[in-house]
């Protein structure tokens, strides 16, 4: 078994991914962004999408129509899907009766969940299994194939949870080929299944055109059971929060319900991404909360009681200030054993001081930055003994001026949605704080060489000293364009993430560092988004015919989803494909954490956006 390995645990909006040890050895989506070379891609620029919410005879769907735009491909997957949806039926009432028009009479399959399985991992709370090598069952005949689909313990379950997403279509004159990704999810009483896995389906028509499955074959299963009397989590939101009118008035509120009442100049309102900070600010020994919120919205300041529940104290630590805030650091700035609070703001950052503990917070400097600043990171880059500070901005000044052209791209008519450059800049605060604790910052972005020429749409980022020379590293997610490794040479910088090939260009979200291997180095993992949409269009003939093949692998790689850099003596690894952590759909964020206190660094990874259809309740 490899120990590096790692498996998912849930489908969900969190996915947690747990690094395996035996005990013997120790995702509305991006995918529309793709520039497609399509008839309708060039209509929805021409229209323009403020004409096509103003225009009630326009829809989506007379822009986005494969079986009218020569996407012979995707007008294929929309029929495969729906067959797909009856076997969705199937498992979940366990009538095979539904599909008697599904599969050819014929029809040869391996077994939909194969009992040849492997135990990779057990403990009081989870157990997995794994596909082993052995070779699988041949089946045939359609009454058969039927009857494997259904199981009665599933259908009887009290939750279900099925989902297919077709990651690639082959074409040719007499069959079709679809390769998709299977997810199910049962509840019952005494545990939580998951199974996951990989089926490949051969389609053909018969006289009636209609489409049929001819055979298929199923690899990569996994099944992870959990035992529903061991809760790994519990969610304590309201017992925790409900004691404050602010939650009900204000928290549980969605981000369009407030876009739809407040002003939103910012590209980032839109995403619904105010940060937040832990730490203990009123020296208790309890970690509090502080969380940013979107323009108009009051910033929140809970402390913690003793019995766990929190207070909002923002009016009292006088940090419920209503500009439009992105990120929080609770840091120690000025080196007198509390926690400051630093805040990135629409076009400043706000240093706020603790003093002594006290009952609020003072303002001691602002300094104006680019306007759309997404995160923040603090380290003591210069090794002088006091925290510095790395921000990250994500969209170009002017964002908030109607009248501005913002292009994504070196020119108004070029998407180079793969490898951008025309972001704001980002910036280094070198923490000059004197001996008498005043606290003040200066900006030494250029002379240390740190984000020169890069401007490249920044997310996030994360120091950490991969190279253990006794100084912090930076790296830095990018959006739109590639990644960024910024190598600490005494307290000049320079990129290294193409010489050692750590760019990732693939829509960057966030990063976090841990040695997951437990070899002495730190690994690193970025968020990225999958797209199965993605992968099934940049396969095509269709897609970008006339780049060069570098161009379109680049953005083959962009649909793939997470990476796993291994940092090994001869440098960093991509393991991500065998490490099994690549999925984590539309991730936003991640953090390496011992879930389990086995001494393994596991994986959690925040997801969205939601992009189920409305079902006209309010919920998806």
């Amino acid at each position: 078994m490899n120990s590096h390995k790692t498996h998912y645990l849930a489908f969900s909006l969190l996915t947690l991914m747990v690094n395996c040890s035996d005990n013997s050895e120790r995702t509305h989506t991006k995918e529309s962004s793709l520039n497609i070379n399509s008839e309708a891609n060039h209509n929805l620029t021409q229209v323009g999408f403020s004409e096509l919410a103003h225009n009630k005879d326009l829809t989506w769907s007379s822009f986005d129509n494969p079986s009218k735009d020569g996407w012979d491909s995707e007008n294929f997957a929309n029929e495969a899907q729906d067959q797909l949806s009856v076997i969705t039926a199937i498992i979940k009432d366990n009538d095979g009766i539904k599909g008697i028009d599904l599969a050819t009479d014929k029809v040869s399959f391996t077994t939909v969940r194969p009992e040849s399985l492997d135990l990779i991992y057990s403990d009081k709370t989870f157990q997995v299994h794994r596909q082993n090598a052995k070779a699988l069952t041949i089946n045939k005949g359609k009454e058969l194939f039927l009857k494997h689909l259904s199981n009665t313990k599933i259908s009887e379950s009290e939750e279900i949870q099925v989902k297919f997403k077709i990651i690639d279509v082959e074409l040719s004159r007499n069959e079709f080929k679809t390769t998709q990704l299977f997810s199910l999810s049962f509840l019952t009483r005494e545990s939580i299944t998951d199974e996951r896995s990989v089926w490949e389906i051969t389609w053909k028509r018969n006289q009636k055109e209609e489409l049929k499955i001819s055979s298929l074959e199923v690899r990569d299963y996994e099944r992870t059971v959990r035992n529903s009397s061991n809760k790994l989590f519990s969610d304590c939101t309201e017992s925790i929060f409900s004691g404050n009118a602010s939650y009900k008035e204000q928290l549980t509120k969605g981000v369009n319900e407030w876009l739809e009442q407040l002003p939103a100049y910012a590209m980032l309102n839109r995403f619904g991404t105010p940060g937040m900070a832990i730490g203990d600010i009123n020296g208790d020994g309890l970690e509090d909360l502080y969380l940013c919120q979107e323009p108009g919205i009051p910033n929140k300041l809970f402390l913690q009681n003793k019995n766990g529940t929190l207070k909002d104290s923002s009016k009292e630590w006088k940090v419920d200030w209503i500009e439009d805030s992105r990120s929080a650091l609770l840091v120690d700035l000025d080196n007198d054993g509390d926690r400051d609070l630093v805040v990135a703001m629409y076009g400043n950052i706000v240093i706020a001081s603790n003093e002594g503990n006290k009952t609020r917070y003072e303002i001691v400097d602002v300094i104006p930055i680019g306007e759309s600043t997404s995160s923040l990171s603090a380290a003591d880059y210069d090794l002088d003994g006091k925290l510095d500070i790395y921000v990250c901005c994500y969209a170009p000044n002017k964002s908030s001026d109607a009248a501005a052209i913002q292009t994504i791209g070196a020119t108004a008519r070029r998407f180079v949605y793969h490898d951008d450059n025309n972001g704001p800049e980002n910036f280094l605060l070198k923490n000059e704080t004197d001996s008498a604790k005043t606290i003040s910052f200066r900006n030494v972005t250029n002379e240390t060489g740190i984000n020169t020429n890069n401007r490249r749409w920044s997310f996030a980022a994360s120091w950490e000293d991969f190279d253990i020379d006794g100084d912090p590293d930076l790296y830095v997610a990018n959006d739109y364009g590639r990644n960024n490794l910024y190598r600490n040479d005494g307290g000049t910088f320079k990129d290294v993430a193409a010489e050692l090939g750590v760019e990732d260009s693939a829509s960057g979200m966030s990063v976090t560092w841990a040695d997951y291997d437990l070899d002495g180095r730190q690994d690193l993992y970025v968020s990225n988004m999958f797209s199965a949409a993605g992968s099934r269009i940049t396969s095509q003939k269709e897609f970008k015919p006339d780049a060069d093949l570098g161009t379109r692998k680049r953005f083959r790689r962009f649909i793939r989803g997470n990476t796993l850099f291994r940092n090994t003596a001869k440098g960093f690894i991509d393991t991500s494909e065998s490490a099994g952590v690549t999925m984590g759909r539309w991730a936003w964020g991640s953090r390496f954490v011992d879930l389990n206190n086995d001494g393994w660094q596991d994986l959690v990874v925040a997801n969205g956006y939601l992009s189920a259809a409305d079902n006209g309740t309010g919920d998806l």
